[in-house]
């Protein structure tokens, strides 16, 4: 495919302006971007998406011919307001990139992380009168931030919104990815203080002919790298500890995991007002094993799983990552042997079936 430059023309900035100063893209549109490593680079949007965190696009390039990829817009500092959405803007694009480069620079790699494809500024038509490198003229578009990211997916809120609960199945492999996913965050002292539906991409990934989900933790903008950050405060998914004291502790990402699969298990998330109520929910919760019995009737090693998570809320103590991925892998992989065997059965049935022997089937 070959991209061509459509101009942003500057009348359409200014019907931007009149809904205030956030980028917004539409399908099949063209976004230059000058990147500050690799120079301009080329991007067109397929599809237009909007989760809890806002807008973000479905992209193509030529550079990436077989990938669909993330982008996500900010707002130029200058413009930045101390606003909800504003810092959402923020948190996902300038601090994102910023702990997405430190993993990089840490030598941290995983599937199970997003990987930075370009990030820069848009570069709009027109003439630019900015009066150095960093900073931006008058245009509406000019010096806004972008981040553009791989793979691309479909959220698990939107999944559940859609189709219902998880198969036992992918809720296992959706907490083994979302693990591991933690596991390779923490090697750099990381946490992610984020975990919640919106923030994993469910992707479609191809083994042996065999289309497999892979979930990807995104959204490390409110990641916490040292005392001073503040994780962010959801009332569903949140770790106690992080609503009671604006912290994380060890185990609050693996606590909001817990939530994280029992919502796409099924199970109940009442509406919470406050975050006193918040901690009741949870405290009921915990007491009374509601999550353990949830959980147990999808997997014993996710009821376990849950027990010792429970144990490990709020004290200081670390998560044993690599004692539960060795369970949860043995699980996964015994599910996708299950699932080749279950194949090459019914392979075999209808080869015996077009050769008018179907009955050599019944041996199988």
């Amino acid at each position: 495919m070959k991209l061509e430059m459509i101009e942003l023309e500057h009348e359409n900035n200014q019907n931007l302006a009149s809904r205030g100063s956030r980028l917004k893209l539409s399908q099949s549109d063209i976004v230059l971007l000058e990147d500050y490593d690799q120079g301009l680079q080329s991007f067109q949007i397929q599809e237009v998406r909007e989760d809890g965190n806002g807008l973000f696009y479905i992209v193509v390039s030529d550079d990436y011919p077989s990938h669909f990829l993330n982008l996500y817009t900010g707002v130029h500092t200058s413009r930045l307001e101390p606003s909800w959405q504003d810092m959402k803007l923020w948190y996902q694009v300038q601090r994102q990139t910023k702990v997405l480069k430190f993993f990089k620079e840490q030598g941290i790699s995983s599937k199970h992380l997003p990987e930075i494809i370009a990030t820069g500024r848009i570069v709009h038509s027109g003439l630019c009168e900015k009066q150095y490198s960093k900073g931006r003229c008058d245009n509406t578009w000019c010096g806004t931030p972008m981040l553009v990211m791989c793979p691309a997916g479909e959220p698990v809120s939107s999944i559940v919104a859609h189709n219902g609960p998880f198969s036992a199945e992918e809720t296992v492999r959706c907490c083994r990815d979302c693990l591991a996913a933690l596991r390779s965050a923490r090697i750099a002292n990381i946490m992610h203080g984020d975990i919640c539906p919106e923030n994993i991409l469910c992707v479609h990934d191809y083994q042996d002919s065999r289309k497999q989900s892979l979930f990807v933790t995104v959204s490390w903008g409110r990641a916490v790298l040292e005392d001073k950050d503040s994780p962010s405060l959801n009332l569903h998914f949140s770790s106690s500890h992080a609503l009671q004291h604006g912290k994380l502790c060890p185990s609050s990402d693996v606590e909001s995991l817990v939530y994280l699969i029992y919502f796409i298990s099924g199970g109940a998330m009442p509406h919470q007002y406050s975050i006193e109520s918040a901690l009741k929910w949870r405290q009921k919760c915990w007491s009374k094993r509601i999550f353990q019995q949830i959980l147990g009737e999808v997997s014993p090693l996710l009821k376990a799983f849950t027990d010792y998570v429970d144990n490990l809320c709020g004290t200081p103590y670390k998560v044993d990552y690599d004692v539960w991925l060795k369970k949860l892998n043995r699980v996964v992989d015994s599910s996708v042997e299950k699932g080749k065997m279950v194949e090459k059965v019914l392979r075999l049935k209808d080869v015996a079936e077009s050769s008018g022997t179907s009955g050599c089937g019944n041996s199988l």
